[in-house]
């Protein structure tokens, strides 16, 4: 027989009915915001986004981070300093992923649909700008360039950029690829520099930053007709500039992020710039500068300052650190006297390059050269004088301050000073990708010492004058070889194993030491009976600068007794990202259009 059916008291329906109601307020609290005729507000939200351990981002070169139009996608440039790419990242997703063939990528840039990403990749001589799309495949090569100094695809599907190297103006490229034409002209005689450009809305007018290298700080702020070619000057004192939908310009001064108001009919400010984000990171002298927004109103940037700041350091073989006295600065390629008294390095200021020679024990400094292009000292045997490079060629001066500049060699190439032999009768120096030695006696005339189809750089003679090293990318990356001196011909060594640059010998000649990424490797020679060479070893790694794909010269040195490196302390590289969403209603808050 069935059971029979029993009412539940009233108050066993009590929770339920409270859970319907609650479903339904929640459902009405989702759905009014959308039936609602009066929008709410969008609080910004900053959310930090973090790189893999193994991973920090690559700003030389422009800016390393960038957002897709509608801010879905980020595309950054990541990896060591020996090996970078291009990696796209959804932001509703948790990893990114990297992109083929864009190895030693920098500068991204997106379509204005953000199915593709621009970039440029390659050495110095080789670079190419290309394009990959988000979703894969290979990329596609648009034209030769030097480098971008910013790069901006426009509606019309046309690229403008700067090419860097001798052209330093604005050009052109279909985006399907093409020859490059230019479309400004700097003023040489004032060393004018066109960089960062960006379309305005309707593809007809380009602002961009006109400065000096070394000064970017102090550039102007143009706006270019590209039906006219008609220039007119926005603003003074600020670079890296942007047009935003909500009507502002927005640029860089020193390390602060500004806006102003902008009428787009008028294409002039109507207001004046407010400082509107503090401590970007940013390269004043070059007008880099790490932020990047997305047409919805989201800015993704790196906070920290100007960048390339360092203090000089002694570094034993185990990696304990201690640091000289004396104020952080844009130091470049330290070179310790054969004594180890005194240090010569270059001093990166705002619009020229310095050579100083330090005592280490006081650390007061004589200046030795300064100019656009100097750089790369390198003492003679003596410890009497400091060979440079220089617009021009290679010069040297007494190392005490005393006396003129002398001219070694005239050229109107890059030319580096590598080595001298011991006793300081040849010095070795590079020139296009190959290996010269310039006689000290008689008429100074170079000859060439060491040419291929590949790339021989950075040369160095060992103690007793019979070997030297050199880096060469004949195997399709960077390393170290040896060969006999002066008869180069007569044999050679590979040195390094898994890439090497900066090759330096110990004092006594028993050893190689050389960079390979943040790592100081060495390697055991023994000269006789025959040339004999041991295994890498690790000694360290660290925060070091070391030489990058487009800078060759060594960073370090050794001391005198081979125990001690004097390196460059880097700041820390940057491992994370600030994404800021909603990030134009600050804006507007911060500076009103009066719209």
């Amino acid at each position: 027989m069935a059971a029979p059916v029993v009412a539940k008291p009233w108050r066993q329906m009590i929770p339920w009915v409270l859970f319907g109601l609650a479903a339904v307020a929640l459902l009405v609290s989702l759905v009014a915001p959308w039936r609602s005729t009066v929008p709410a507000e969008r609080t910004p939200v900053r959310l930090q986004v973090p790189l893999p351990s193994d991973q920090f981002l690559y700003t030389t070169g422009g800016t390393a981070a960038v957002l897709s139009p509608d801010g879905k996608q980020l595309a950054y440039v990541a990896g060591s300093r020996e090996s970078r790419q291009l990696y796209v990242r959804a932001l509703d997703q948790l990893e990114a992923t990297p992109l083929p063939g864009t190895e030693g990528a920098h500068g991204p840039f997106f379509s204005p649909d953000g199915q593709w990403v621009g970039f440029t990749a390659g050495f110095t001589g080789e670079r190419k700008l290309k394009k990959i799309s988000v979703s894969g495949g290979a990329p596609l090569t648009l034209c030769d360039t030097a480098g971008t100094n910013g790069a901006s695809w426009g509606p019309d599907d046309t690229i403008i950029f700067n090419r860097a190297g001798s052209s330093t103006g604005l050009s052109q490229v279909p985006a399907a690829g093409g020859t490059p034409q230019e479309i400004t002209v700097p003023d040489t005689e004032n060393r004018e520099e066109h960089r960062y450009p960006q379309f305005l809305p309707g593809g007809r007018w380009v602002v961009f930053s006109v400065g000096r290298r070394g000064a970017f700080s102090e550039a102007n702020i143009e706006v270019l007709s590209l039906e006219t070619g008609e220039r007119k000057v926005l603003h003074r004192g600020g670079y890296n500039v942007h047009y935003l939908p909500t009507g502002h310009l927005i640029f860089m001064h020193e390390t602060t992020l500004f806006a102003a108001p902008f009428d787009l009919g008028r294409l002039e400010l109507t207001g004046s710039p407010v400082p509107v984000l503090e401590s970007v990171r940013s390269a004043p002298r070059s007008g880099d500068a790490q932020f990047a927004f997305s047409q919805s109103g989201m800015l993704v940037y790196l906070p920290g300052g100007e960048e390339f700041q360092r203090r000089v350091v002694w570094v034993d073989r185990e990696g304990n650190e201690e640091a000289l006295p004396g104020e952080p600065r844009v130091y470049q390629h330290p070179r310790l006297s054969p004594d180890g008294s005194r240090l010569a390095v270059v001093i990166e200021e705002r619009e020229i390059s310095s050579v100083r020679i330090y005592d280490l024990i006081r650390m007061a400094s004589t200046p030795i050269a300064a100019g656009r292009f100097t750089g790369t000292p390198l003492w003679t045997p003596n410890g009497r004088r400091v060979v440079f490079r220089d617009n021009g060629g290679l010069f040297w001066k007494a190392a005490d301050g005393t006396g003129q500049v002398e001219q070694l060699t005239a050229s109107q190439n890059f030319q580096r000073a590598d080595s001298f032999s011991p006793d300081g009768k040849k010095l070795v120096f590079s020139e296009q990708r190959d290996l010269h030695v310039l006689s000290m006696a008689g008429e100074r005339s170079p000859q060439s010492l060491l040419q291929t189809p590949f790339s021989e750089e950075h040369a160095v003679i060992s103690p007793d004058g019979r070997w030297i090293a050199y880096v060469s990318n004949e195997t399709g990356q960077r390393e170290v070889y040896v060969r006999p001196f002066p008869n180069v011909e007569e044999g050679r060594w590979p040195i390094s194993t898994e890439g090497g640059a900066e090759p330096v010998w110990a004092p006594d000649g028993s050893e190689l030491f050389y960079r390979s990424g943040e790592a100081m490797m060495a390697v055991r020679v023994k000269p006789e009976p025959t040339f004999t060479v041991g295994s890498p070893r690790l000694l360290f790694t660290g925060s070091y600068l070391s030489s990058g794909p487009a800078q060759r010269a060594q960073q370090y040195d050794v001391s005198p007794d081979g125990q001690r490196f004097l390196m460059l302390k880097e700041g820390s590289a940057p491992t994370q990202l600030i994404v800021v969403q909603n990030w134009f209603e600050e804006l507007k808050r911060l500076v009103p259009t009066g719209e």
